[in-house]
């Protein structure tokens, strides 16, 4: 894969596969209610769960697209900074939409986001936190597979 974007986008796609199916399992045993495809299908369709399975569906869709989006921030962030503590970094990126998407939500009141309960709160900090360590893992191996396979000069 030589092409740094699409590799940061697939490191986060597969990081965000991680994260949402850990989020699902919080949420199936009852620790969180709100997953990572309500939140975006609160702010989709401006209503409060529940949501349809075809709601449900899309937001989780474009939850993981979005994940390859950061994942592909994350590729052209490593230029910037190097690729030296690449799961710290990742774990940094990988947290900080958890970071804008609460402070958002709580800062504009959005209906069905406020106020979270501490289990909903801790656990989706648990799995942006674990979304952007397989990110950063994820983009590690997708980019020495890379370097290993380039033809010499």
């Amino acid at each position: 894969m030589e092409d740094r974007l699409y590799r940061g986008f697939v490191a986060g796609v597969i990081g965000g596969v991680a994260a949402t199916v850990l989020g699902q399992i919080a949420y199936l045993a009852g620790f969180n209610t709100l997953r990572s495809s309500d939140w975006v299908s609160i702010l989709m369709y401006a209503h409060t769960p529940p949501f349809s399975l075809g709601e449900q569906l899309l937001a989780t869709f474009i939850s993981i697209g979005w994940s390859g989006a950061i994942g592909s921030m994350f590729a052209y962030f490593l230029v910037w900074v190097t690729s030296r503590k690449i799961l710290f970094k990742g774990w940094m990126i990988g947290t900080t939409p958890y970071f804008v998407i609460y402070l958002l939500t709580s800062l504009f009141q959005i209906p069905g986001t406020v106020p979270v309960p501490f289990s909903t709160a801790l656990s989706n900090y648990i799995t942006s936190s674990i979304f952007g360590v397989v990110m950063g893992y994820s983009f590690k191996v997708l980019d020495q597979a890379t370097v290993e396979h380039r033809a010499p000069l």
